[in-house]
């Protein structure tokens, strides 16, 4: 990233040559945010759905099991509650046909849901970006100021380390905001073919860059599904 960690607590941007885009650094650092909700061995699991699948009803998580038919080769792949408390315990649903879902709703939802983000982010990014100028202009000024000798060179590398960090920590706070390209990226795998082609772990990839959860209701034999976007509010 090109950043400088001091003594393990404030960060100094743009100290080195850095190995990562900012653009591929921002996503390192939403993707390993949404992993710590998950398990360590959801976190990497190789199943796309794995850790994001919620029952409505009982509440619990839904895990992944995989069933062999006797005298067959074929196997068969069933979420499941891992802890469900009721008398009458939920049933397991095939996994590919809740993933068919999901990306059916995928296609059919996220380009509205993010054409209707509220304009207040755009926004809060615009009066972060101005602070984020005015620091760096701040910043140029100390140095022009310790050249004409109004400032000391202890004062002015002291002051110079308060702005770098409050820089950092505005460099942050964009990084962890939405992509800039979200319009662009949802049309894209808002069409059915995009998923196709994809593997299990490149789609979990864009599932979980998209999304919370999905919560899995139950009415008698039917089932359905809904999906919370991380840019969504959570439901209560």
């Amino acid at each position: 990233r090109g950043h400088l960690c001091y003594q393990g607590e404030e960060i100094i941007s743009h100290t080195h040559p850095a190995l990562l885009s900012a653009l591929e650094a921002a996503q390192v650092d939403r993707l390993l945010k949404r992993n710590q909700r998950f398990a360590g061995r959801s976190a990497s699991a190789s199943r796309s759905l794995s850790g994001l699948v919620h029952c409505s009803q009982c509440g619990s998580g839904m895990t992944i099991s995989q069933v062999k038919k006797s005298r067959s080769h074929k196997q068969y792949l069933y979420l499941r509650p891992q802890h469900c408390a009721n008398e009458s315990k939920c049933s397991g649903v095939a996994y590919e046909k809740v993933l068919e879902q999901t990306i059916e709703k995928i296609c059919d939802r996220l380009p509205t849901a993010v054409s209707m983000l509220p304009n207040i982010q755009n926004q809060h990014k615009n009066e972060i970006t101005q602070t984020l100028a005015d620091k760096q202009h701040i910043l140029q000024q100390v140095t022009a100021l310790e050249e004409s000798g109004v400032l000391d060179q202890e004062t002015s590398q002291l002051r110079r380390f308060k702005l770098k960090t409050e820089i950092s920590k505005l460099e942050q706070r964009l990084a962890d905001m939405p992509p800039v390209n979200l319009m662009e990226t949802a049309k894209a795998i808002a069409i059915p073919e995009f998923w196709l082609d994809l593997s299990e772990t490149e789609r979990r990839f864009y599932l979980r860059e998209f999304i919370r959860d999905i919560k899995l209701s139950h009415q008698e034999k039917e089932w359905s599904i809904h999906l919370e976007f991380v840019f969504e509010p959570p439901l209560p």
